[in-house]
């Protein structure tokens, strides 16, 4: 399955988000593909990336450039694939100009962000061949098609260790909505059962912390120690991952698709807490695995710690795996024979 992709030319446009734009092409070039890759956005810091979302006018020049730049270096090249996630950035003129290049290649979008949060998308749907969304809900909605996320090959290896363990609870994130609430209620809970709890909770800066502590509800009866403005390194969290019996993951309140942690931890074979309902539909779900609160109402019943991890048929797993997804995504599976999902 793997040696589809042998001598195949991908150009790949993705934004920065932690490292997944690298382990996605180092995916494709392990099996056999060249990959040219280019950031999807011009810039990467917050100011830059909050004027992209709330109104694109503002970074005009600077998309235009950037992309003007990519076009250069690109233009005398010829891609049997066109991959992009999100599209947030990428102008509608680009999007014509590499169709008329490359008019055999195969174009398609990936979107592992809401639609509610990249409205600058949905106007260049029609330009791919097939556009994946990991949310059901704007599947149903926009007509797309559904994809769940992956996990990269470490995880797997994960699965495999016996660490000793040392923490009952784990979490590693960006607090963001609501997350720093629901994280405190739980801590809470696993402390007053005497369980060990570690969290890490990142802030891309201490001015977003006291603007969102003056200014919201956010962050109410927290201290600033108790957040990280530098993101924990990788080796690290997977150190601290090992050690952990069960993670927690707090999604988006706009959105229904399962993050990317949920399926690392499905391939790492963690157990899970999670605000989102909708893992319940899920071909891996099991109660004993997965605990779903609700966020208004945070309560981990107690059996679900001391019920015994029950292990996720080898099949079903191998579908959310990254090479699996790169495959699916370029279209190169053939006949679906899953929906990851059940009604």
């Amino acid at each position: 399955m793997e040696s589809k992709l042998n001598n195949k030319k991908i150009l790949f446009l993705c934004p920065l988000f932690f490292n997944y734009h690298k382990k996605i092409m180092k995916a494709m070039e392990s099996m056999g593909a060249e990959v040219d890759y280019f950031d999807e956005r011009p810039s990467n810091t917050v100011l830059s990336k909050a004027l992209l979302r709330i109104n694109r006018n503002f970074v005009t020049p600077q998309i235009k450039k950037h992309y003007q730049e990519i076009y250069s270096e690109i233009k005398n090249k010829t891609y049997d694939y066109i991959f992009i996630c999100q599209a947030e950035a990428t102008p509608i003129w680009f999007l014509k100009d590499i169709q008329k290049l490359n008019p055999t290649a195969r174009m398609v979008l990936m979107l592992w962000d809401s639609v509610a949060n990249k409205i600058n998308t949905l106007e260049k749907l029609d330009f791919f061949d097939e556009v994946f969304s990991f949310d059901k809900k704007d599947c149903d909605q926009f007509g797309l098609t559904f994809r769940p996320l992956f996990f990269d090959k470490e995880y797997g290896l994960i699965a495999k260790e016996k660490p000793e363990l040392v923490y009952d609870l784990f979490f590693v994130g960006t607090v963001h909505s609501d997350r720093y609430r629901i994280l405190k209620e739980i801590r809470q809970q696993f402390e007053k059962n005497d369980l060990n709890v570690f969290y890490f909770m990142y802030l891309p800066s201490n001015l977003m912390y006291y603007q969102r502590k003056l200014f919201t509800n956010d962050f109410t009866g927290s201290q600033i120690n108790e957040f990280s403005f530098e993101g924990m390194p990788s080796e690290q969290l997977t150190e601290k991952l090992k050690q952990s019996r069960a993670v927690v993951d707090i999604q988006h309140p706009k959105q229904t698709g399962l993050t990317m942690r949920t399926i690392e931890m499905l391939g790492a074979n963690k157990k899970m807490i999670t605000t989102n309902a909708d893992i319940q539909h899920y071909d891996f779900y099991h109660p004993n695995n997965i605990c779903v609160v609700d966020r208004d109402k945070v309560v981990v019943p107690d059996e679900f710690m001391k019920a015994p991890f029950v292990p996720v048929d080898d099949k079903v797993k191998d579908r959310y795996s990254i090479n699996y997804f790169i495959l699916d995504i370029l279209g190169l599976i053939g006949e679906k024979e899953h929906n990851f999902y059940v009604e």
